[in-house]
């Protein structure tokens, strides 16, 4: 039992005393990632919809390492992109039946968010230029968008159609968020490395709408590419 924890405490001893060894560097950072969600049901012939949507984004920012420690500022833009398609078919068998397909496309429903990202990592050391970095992430910024889209109704039994088409501008808005990631980061030479960012816990807010986020899927880690100087 004894021998277990000395063990464990050296352990943890010589893991502190390497990574107090690592040097003192200016780190730039870019990273983002991209990725497709398709939503279907059109095998359905009443009620059909699909959709798909088209999310990334891309962050650039430069940071001080001292020691163990990563302190950041950067710059962060993402944009998303839903087109949908949807379909519903009404039938009424009374004495004069009749058929209304109502056939709806909105497209180009983009928004585009832009602003700041406050950071700050700690390099654990796995195994040689191996890292550890969970890191800790404050964002502010400007969420804005349009949509644009066309509506489609059809009499079939009594060849009567009206259709129309409609666009706008989304009002902007403010968002918060704050973030625990898990990280890793391997140095691959003296000067480059890649960074992995695997998801994270966090809170957001837009316009004061506060919700939690948890998201660990593989489909919205970030891969990042570092320079050190």
């Amino acid at each position: 039992m004894y021998k277990a924890i000395f063990l464990v405490a050296c352990l943890f001893t010589g893991i502190y005393s390497y990574g107090q060894e690592i040097e003192n560097n200016f780190i730039f950072r870019l990273d983002g990632n991209y990725n497709e969600v398709n939503t279907n049901n059109m095998l359905q012939n009443i009620n059909a919809y699909s959709a798909v949507s088209k999310n990334g984004n891309v962050s650039l920012s430069a940071g001080y390492k001292h020691r163990n420690w990563l302190f950041g500022l950067g710059f962060e833009y993402s944009q998303s992109k839903t087109t949908a398609i949807g379909k519903s078919v009404y039938k009424q068998h009374d004495a004069q039946p009749f058929e209304i397909t109502a056939f709806g496309e909105r497209n180009e429903i983009t928004l585009n968010m832009y602003g700041g990202v406050l950071y700050t990592s700690y390099y654990l050391p796995i195994y040689r230029n191996l890292y550890f970095t969970p890191g800790f992430f404050l964002g502010y910024g400007c969420i804005k968008g349009d949509y644009r889209g066309a509506v489609e109704l059809t009499l079939s039994n009594f060849s009567i159609s009206n259709s129309g088409y409609y666009e706008g501008e989304i009002s902007p808005n403010n968002y918060f968020y704050m973030q625990l990631s898990p990280e890793l980061t391997w140095f691959f030479s003296n000067h480059f490395g890649l960074n992995l960012q695997m998801g994270g816990l966090g809170i957001n807010a837009v316009d004061s709408d506060w919700s939690k986020q948890i998201n660990f899927n593989p489909s919205f880690w970030k891969l990042g590419i570092l320079f050190k100087i």
